[in-house]
């Protein structure tokens, strides 16, 4: 699959492949080997050169914490490891703010919405109405597929509402935290 992105107004081109565990990821022809990993909107890569993992040789691996929100211009919010960079992708397909669990507010102002990704139970509520949140910071737990999710907040704010118990169960794309 081949994605034109624009990120700090510079376009690349970004082609991925499943190869083997993971991925491989050519940023404008500079392949990577990426391992990646989901749980709850955050995003957990294990990168490698592409040569040397398939050589089975990997030397030098770098890891990160990806957590993507669509913004109400249409273009994306891309938090990693903590730094909020800005992008559109050409050929996105879908929403990645349904695919992420935030609404399309997280990298605006204003409130946001953390949502469930999928249908699951509340294991445990991290925060409650008032507290200040970090970008980063856990704020609800979910089961689902009998995987604990642990969404995160894309930046900071307070909590300005929990709208569900500890042990009720969820739909998708419901409402679960709002952070202002």
């Amino acid at each position: 699959m081949i994605y034109e992105v624009e990120v700090n107004g510079r376009l690349r081109r970004v082609e991925l492949k499943r190869e083997g565990t993971g991925y491989r990821v050519a940023v404008d022809g500079r392949a990577q080997h990426v391992d990646a990993r989901r749980q709850g909107g955050i995003w957990s890569l294990l990168v490698s050169d592409a040569d040397e993992a398939a050589a089975g040789t990997s030397r030098t691996q770098h890891s990160y914490e990806i957590a993507i929100a669509e913004e109400p211009s249409g273009g994306l919010a891309v938090q990693i490891n903590g730094r909020v960079v800005r992008a559109s992708v050409a050929s996105a397909r879908g929403s990645w703010a349904r695919r992420s669990g935030y609404d399309t507010a997280a990298g605006g102002t204003g409130p946001y919405r953390i949502l469930a990704p999928m249908p699951g139970k509340v294991v445990k509520l991290l925060v409650a109405p008032g507290d200040r949140v970090d970008a980063g910071h856990g704020v609800i737990v979910v089961e689902a597929m009998k995987m604990e999710n642990e969404l995160r907040t894309v930046r900071a704010g307070t909590v300005q509402a929990v709208r569900v118990t500890q042990g009720s169960s969820v739909e998708a794309g419901a409402v679960l935290v709002i952070i202002e």
